[in-house]
């Protein structure tokens, strides 16, 4: 080991260009904490950690964040956990509160929501590109440790070290596209927060079972043209359903359920069924995806733990894969800033965590099929008997819940 890198630094290639490796000569971990992935959830319990009093890394392989808007909808449960990250005050100044909602066919208002009647101090849906979400974490965790966040860097693999005294996290920290380094890093625990295609899961040998939906989507950001304002707008469309959110900056999130072998515009489809013309050179982002469901069986084993995307996938629709990974990092920091033998709390945590999967995946699949194209001869059956229900004050409360993840809270 002739040449060693202090963990409490970052790795500089410039003075090690004779070297492949740096490796912690210490007989104990010296970090509590390595976790991989960047996101909202890695970020989140990287925050709560370190606000415990533990040393953490966070490696990412990107540099930049971004500006793909992705996910836009944080729930109130997982508005309460940022709030406990210290960042909720900056993120409701950047979003947008939705406090209401309809469901419109046919040109008309068949059901309404309002989200007032929630319990909780954030009585709304947040609508705030996950961009900005992450941007608002990481200037967080830069001010309570400005070395914890380890950018372009790429997870290579661990090694369990002797005794169970923790884990060797191997990692490539690539500065430019000439020059690569290896380090290790001795840590308690290795955290994957790298998303649906994690390498730490995949590392681990852990399955990830499940299986995509036959149902295709396909999303955009365009100004806001609507008189919706701060109303999210859902329009039962017999070809399809067309969802529509606002977002800060005057624009408005398109969602439209897209045959596989259809090719048509989302402009196209949003004109057609809703009777909205967007106009696609002010499109600010496009995307098409198909929804999946898939699951670890176990988010902790041994010193490997996994959480948001890369522990469970779930339907985008509906929102709530964002705000399952934040309670995830709730639900664990505290666990792993415990210390001691931890080992019957993390496997709590994952029979606790893996349930409101299934919740929410249940709920996802609801809202699948409700937006699935139906039977013309249908509608009016399905536009009463939404009308029907919406109008009783106590299912309407019901419903408002079951939207915005209420059921997490126990």
């Amino acid at each position: 080991m002739s040449n060693f890198f202090p963990l409490g630094g970052r790795p500089n290639p410039q003075d090690y260009l004779g070297s492949k490796r740096f490796i912690d000569q210490g007989t104990s971990p010296v970090l509590d904490v390595v976790i991989v992935g960047g996101g909202p959830s890695g970020l989140t319990l990287a925050i709560l950690l370190i606000e415990s009093g533990l040393r953490v890394r966070v490696l990412e392989k990107r540099h930049h964040i971004g500006d793909h808007s992705r996910a836009i909808g944080i729930h109130p449960p997982a508005l309460e956990v940022l709030d406990r990250a210290g960042v909720g005050a900056k993120i409701l100044e950047r979003g947008v509160r939705i406090r209401d909602g309809v469901g419109i066919s046919r040109g008309k208002l068949i059901a309404s929501l309002d989200f007032r009647a929630l319990p909780g101090p954030h009585r709304y849906v947040l609508s705030l590109p996950q961009s900005e979400t992450v941007a608002i974490l990481r200037a967080r965790l830069d001010l309570l440790d400005p070395e914890a966040f380890i950018g372009t860097t790429e997870f290579a693999g661990f090694t369990q070290l002797p005794g169970d005294a923790g884990l060797s996290v191997r990692a490539h920290h690539h500065s430019n596209a000439a020059t690569t380094c290896e380090y290790e890093l001795a840590t308690r625990y290795l955290v994957g927060a790298d998303g649906t295609q994690s390498s730490v899961r995949t590392t681990a040998g852990r399955k990830f079972t499940g299986e995509p939906y036959p149902d295709h989507y396909v999303m955009g950001d365009y100004p806001d043209t609507t008189e919706f304002g701060s109303t999210a707008a859902l329009f039962l469309h017999h070809q399809g359903i067309i969802e529509s959110f606002p977002m800060p900056g005057g624009l408005r999130r398109w969602v439209a359920w897209i045959s596989p072998t259809e090719d048509r515009a989302l402009g196209d489809l949003v004109s057609l069924r809703t009777g909205y013309i967007l106009d696609e050179s002010t499109r600010t982002m496009l995307s098409r995806f198909r929804a999946a469901r898939h699951s670890v069986p176990q988010l902790a084993m041994g010193r490997v733990i996994l959480i948001g995307d890369a522990a469970h996938e779930v339907s985008p629709i509906g929102g709530q894969g964002m705000a399952l990974g934040l309670l995830d990092a709730a639900a664990l920091a505290p666990i792993l800033a415990t210390g001691g033998d931890n080992r019957a709390l993390l496997k709590q945590f994952s029979r606790e965590r893996l349930s409101a999967v299934r919740v929410a995946s249940r709920q996802a699949h609801l809202n699948m099929v409700l937006g699935r194209p139906s039977p013309e001869r249908l509608i009016d059956f399905r536009d009463r008997a939404f009308g029907a229900l919406t109008a009783i004050p106590m299912i309407r409360t019901a419903v408002a819940k079951k939207f915005t993840m209420d059921w997490t809270r126990g």
